[in-house]
């Protein structure tokens, strides 16, 4: 029995002293590396499915004070993706990202208090397809002759119902270039922790989404039939810096990581001026009919205001197996994140149906992660993740009346617009920006599913 025992004790001491000593970082801080003994040349070729679901709410404000639930908001996006590191140097790689997108469907409905003049609740009609005014302010022709204006030219401001789906896919994402280089070791180094700092620079090579081209009469994507989708591509430059600190504690691997996203227009970035002559001089224009001159006249506002992005994410890597000499390895990741999003005129959940870049508040989201990783060996790796997330409450539409960011006299002829076109904000629309009609982002649930792959040479 004595020896029993002391059998038990000595194989729990060997276990943890084999936990305790120095191992790899956390999968979050994977870098392919090259230059140690027997260790001439390193690659890693990944592939992984992603799957990503956003479901909101956008309500709208009212004339007469509050807000209605107009809209109820989703999208999903099917995607696969290819990437490939090389190692230069010790703790240090290049490597490239490139998606395929299989779709990116967007889907609108009626909210619950809403619905078209025979549907949803007695009595209660979508403002969105009762609109009373254009672009402009002024009001709309009193077509059903009942002395109630609008809807102008006889159709809302885009079309709902019954519901709406407007497709994108089938094409090419953005290619992802980068550098990462683990300064400190803690493999090599127990008195150091893992640091590795990265850059990742999102080159835009897909093909550019004009969310105005080609619209029908009522207003229509000319990407709504399944089967015929549009492009996705923003044609924007994005740079994300980031750093990750990381530290092996026996069977657990604690982390941080900070980033910064920033995003440079490129020669092809799209602009609601791209097309201001035609959408202002449209049967229904769908902008204000000093935007030409507007956009004519230059300055921040005739082009797209890019967001920048901020976060931080705390995270716990657990292993409950690791074998050293089989390089064999079972993790469980879990974590919290958080980002920045600032203010911006850029796409968001209102472009596929408005047609236009819109003003989108600053905003968080804030979400969790889980990650399961399995390394058979040196070779090969498998790996699933999950993550939900949400983000706070913000309009999606609200741009502002003049360029001096204030709101300037109107023309005395009652137009609703500024006397002065050099200082007309040519995006503003009253029907979508004006306080009182402003869209709102609300009760939002993203939900995110990866698996994946890695080969390892």
């Amino acid at each position: 029995m004595r020896r029993l025992r002391l059998g038990a004790i000595t194989a729990f001491t060997l276990s943890a002293a084999a936990a305790a000593a120095p191992a790899g970082a956390a999968e979050i801080t994977r870098v392919a590396t090259r230059g140690e003994p027997g260790n001439p040349f390193e690659l890693h070729l990944s592939a992984w499915w992603d799957r990503s679901q956003e479901q909101a709410q956008i309500t709208r404000e009212r004339t007469g004070g509050g807000e209605g639930d107009e809209i109820r908001y989703s999208r999903t996006v099917n995607s696969i993706f290819a990437r490939a590191a090389v190692a230069l140097a010790e703790d240090l790689e290049v490597h490239f990202e490139m998606p395929y997108v299989l779709a990116d469907d967007r889907s609108w409905r009626f909210g619950v208090h809403g619905g078209s003049p025979t549907g949803g609740v007695p009595g209660v009609v979508s403002s969105i397809e009762a609109n009373p005014i254009d672009p402009n302010g002024r009001p709309c022709p009193d077509t059903n002759g009942d002395g109630v204006p609008g809807p102008c030219g006889g159709v809302g401001l885009f079309p709902v119902a019954p519901s709406t789906t407007v497709y994108h896919g089938g094409k090419t994402g953005d290619l992802k270039a980068g550098l990462a280089w683990g300064i400190f070791s803690d493999k090599k180094d127990s008195t150091k922790p893992f640091w590795l700092v990265g850059l990742d620079v999102t080159i835009p090579t897909a093909a550019l989404y004009d969310p105005a081209l080609d619209r029908g009469t009522d207003w229509s994507s000319p990407y709504d039939v399944q089967g015929k989708p549009g492009p996705f591509g923003e044609k924007v430059w994005k740079w994300d810096l980031h750093t990750i600190l990381s530290k092996r504690i026996g069977a657990i691997d604690p982390y941080v990581k900070a980033h910064a996203t920033f995003m440079t227009r490129s020669s092809s970035t799209y602009s609601n001026c791209d097309h201001a002559a035609q959408l202002a001089t449209l049967g229904v224009p769908q902008m204000n009919s000093q935007a030409p001159a507007a956009c004519q006249a230059g300055g921040a506002d005739s082009q797209a205001q890019l967001p920048w992005i901020a976060g931080l994410t705390f995270g716990m890597e657990f292993v409950p197996y690791e074998s050293t000499a089989d390089q064999q390895k079972v993790s469980i990741d879990l974590r919290l994140w958080g980002d920045y999003t600032s203010a911006a005129r850029f796409y968001n959940e209102l472009t596929d149906a408005s047609g236009k870049l819109n003003w989108t508040d600053e905003y968080l989201t804030l979400g969790g992660f889980f990650g399961l990783y399995l390394r058979a060996s040196k070779y090969f790796s498998i790996d699933a993740t999950a993550s939900l997330s949400t983000k706070t409450d913000h309009f999606i539409t609200g741009e502002t009346l003049g360029r001096n960011r204030t709101w300037p006299a109107l023309d005395p002829s009652g137009s609703g617009i500024t006397a002065d076109p050099s200082q007309m904000n040519p995006n503003f629309d009253w029907r979508y920006d004006a306080p009182g009609r402003r869209f709102k982002l609300s009760e939002v649930a993203l939900f995110q599913l990866q698996f994946g792959a890695t080969l390892q040479f």
